[in-house]
């Protein structure tokens, strides 16, 4: 980092990078930091990060287009989003689609020749930031409202918490608040329990029991699909364990929570049609879900690979395309909701930690509103 006297009298900063390293192809050129020396330190540090990993990737180390944006910009805003302590927060699992969506915003193509990311912030109004979101909804291959949506919804928090790290440069007024974004979006569909039943039943005829045990995980106890699938999240150990042998001990990731599920009480058994199939399940490995590998290996499905068995099965047995793990899942938590169980058993079942969050899960059928209708006519008898 350098720094120049301006005519002012006060004092800017640039970074520069060595004219060998630029010759050599490394893509960021002199970039002013501004007048801020805290501000402007913390970019040096970033940018002295990105030149040293492409000196040791030999000139392979790609450079995003925001990293290369000037001090003041969306993309510097960005970036200072992707390294602030709430982006470190964010889940493993979430930071990919965060990602995706700013990116969305960021190569936007403007009318001045260049993308938003270099776009001073000063520039962006309530406008400029309708023009983004309508150029985000269209994709290169049609509409793609849900993407947007989230688009906007994550620039909006970055806004807010670069704003607070930065008052001096990021305007107090977030352009992001108050788009008129379109919430509209399909229901997914939840599986029955004998569909979801059948499915299991002819994995295991093509033989991929174990693929059919993931379908009934996901119904019965309403782990995500891929966690069980992929990540071998549910183990032989965590089902009846030796210090907790009436429950079964079941990790959402995603949320954090932990849940021991009990399987019995006084009456006998609460789940014995999975406990069934599982107690004839062979163990392949820790994991209670895992494929034979090739010489015997057993390890994690892939996700495409158990997505296209799914679907010869659904064929096989003859159910609708609807039936996928992710319905399975959809299809328990709306059991809960058909039983009559209240939010929060809901949320103590399935590990989340709002309702709001819950709810999407419980589909509205015609058990619901014919108990709804049965309760409200008991009333008016009642009270008539």
């Amino acid at each position: 980092m350098i720094e120049k006297r301006l005519a002012s009298g006060e004092v800017a900063y640039y970074w520069n990078p060595h004219v060998a390293d630029v010759r050599a192809g490394f893509s960021i050129g002199r970039e002013k930091l501004g007048q801020d020396y805290s501000a402007a330190i913390e970019r040096a540090r970033t940018l002295n990060r990105l030149l040293d990993a492409w000196r040791e990737g030999n000139g392979t180390v790609p450079v995003s287009p925001a990293t290369s944006t000037i001090y003041g910009t969306l993309g510097w805003l960005f970036d200072r989003y992707r390294e602030s302590a709430a982006f470190a927060k964010v889940s493993a699992r979430s930071k990919p689609e965060y990602e995706r969506a700013l990116r969305r915003i960021e190569d936007v193509p403007t009318k001045l020749g260049f993308p938003a990311a270099q776009l001073p912030l000063a520039s962006i109004s309530t406008g400029a930031v309708d023009k983004l979101f309508e150029a985000v909804k269209n994709g290169p291959r049609g509409r793609r409202e849900r993407q947007a949506n989230l688009s906007m919804d994550i620039a909006r928090r970055a806004w807010k918490i670069v704003q607070r790290l930065h008052s001096d440069v990021v305007p107090i007024a977030n352009p992001f608040v108050g788009v008129e974004k379109n919430l509209a979006k399909a229901v997914k569909p939840a599986a029955t329990r004998a569909e979801v039943y059948a499915l299991a039943h002819a994995l295991k005829e093509l033989g991929e029991p174990h693929l059919g045990a993931a379908a009934l995980i996901c119904f019965e106890w309403h782990q995500r699909p891929e966690h069980v699938v992929a990540r071998g999240e549910i183990t032989w150990a965590d089902w009846r364990p030796a210090d907790m042998p009436q429950h079964v001990r079941i990790r959402h990731p995603k949320t954090g929570a932990l849940v021991w599920l009990p399987l019995e009480d006084e009456d006998g058994p609460l789940y014995p049609d999975i406990e069934a199939y599982l107690a004839a399940l062979p163990k392949l490995g820790l994991p209670i879900v895992l494929t034979s590998g090739e010489r015997g290996a057993s390890r994690p499905y892939a996700m495409v690979y158990a997505q296209r068995r799914v679907r010869e099965a659904r064929e096989k047995a003859g159910l609708a395309a609807h039936v996928t793990l992710d319905a399975c899942r959809h299809g328990g938590m709306t059991e809960l909701g058909d039983a009559g169980v209240s939010e929060q058993g809901i949320m103590a079942l399935s590990g989340h930690k709002t309702p709001a969050a819950a709810r999407p899960y419980v589909k509205k059928t015609d058990v619901q509103r014919l108990e709804a209708a049965r309760l409200r006519r008991a009333w008016v008898s009642a009270n008539g």
